[in-house]
């Protein structure tokens, strides 16, 4: 998957403000906009949810296909990226889910286990970096599960709300207000707040 552009990275937000408009009136100008815009961070939360690469691209393609032909209702775009991150994790739950139910396989945290280190790796080039990082991101890392990492990554990295969370996750808005918290104080230590002011650099 291709970078996002530095020109799509640069609009401002009353441009934001103006394309979204465009967007919900089914301009296919704008269409493809947001269809660059929000591209990356989709592909890289299906990789962090642990689906096959070409399964990510092809449910990544069938959101926005839908999307295209469906009735916008969206408030914001705020609610447009919680909406296709939400979808994008439904879609691929059912697509698992049903490999499992073929396999006799239950699906677990295990067929969609989070992991953030390989988000995080493909915004580095360097490769001695790359190493050194994904060390140290495998030791924080660690001791977190696998839902608490997805939290962690959908408030930090992805900056959606707190109720965006708790419907993305299934559970109530103060359980997500409780997993979190309870995620920043097992990374508590000055070495593991450096670190995740990295991972949060790497990602802004």
């Amino acid at each position: 998957m291709h970078a996002k552009s530095h020109r799509i990275m640069n609009v401002s937000t009353p441009d934001h403000i103006i394309l979204f408009t465009k967007f919900k009136k089914g301009d296919d100008d704008a269409y493809s906009f947001f269809y660059q815009y929000y591209l990356n961070d989709l592909y890289a939360y299906g990789i962090s949810l642990g689906a096959e690469k070409e399964v990510v691209k092809d449910t990544v393609q069938d959101i926005f296909l839908k999307l295209y032909f469906d009735e916008k209702n969206f408030s914001s775009i705020d609610h447009l990226k919680y909406f296709l991150l939400r979808s994008l994790k439904n879609r691929l739950y059912n697509i698992y889910k049903s490999k499992a139910v073929s396999t006799t396989t239950s699906i677990s945290e295990e067929v969609l286990g989070f992991s953030i280190t390989t988000t995080v790796l493909n915004r580095i080039i360097d490769e001695e970096d790359r190493t050194m990082i994904k060390q140290q991101i495998d030791d924080l890392l660690s001791k977190l599960t696998a839902r608490q990492k997805e939290a962690i990554y959908l408030r930090f990295m992805q900056e959606l709300e707190y109720e965006e969370i708790a419907e993305i996750m299934e559970m109530t808005t103060h359980a997500a207000r409780k997993l979190i918290s309870r995620s920043l104080k097992r990374l508590r230590d000055d070495e593991q707040l450096l670190l995740i002011c990295l991972l949060m650099q790497i990602f802004n």
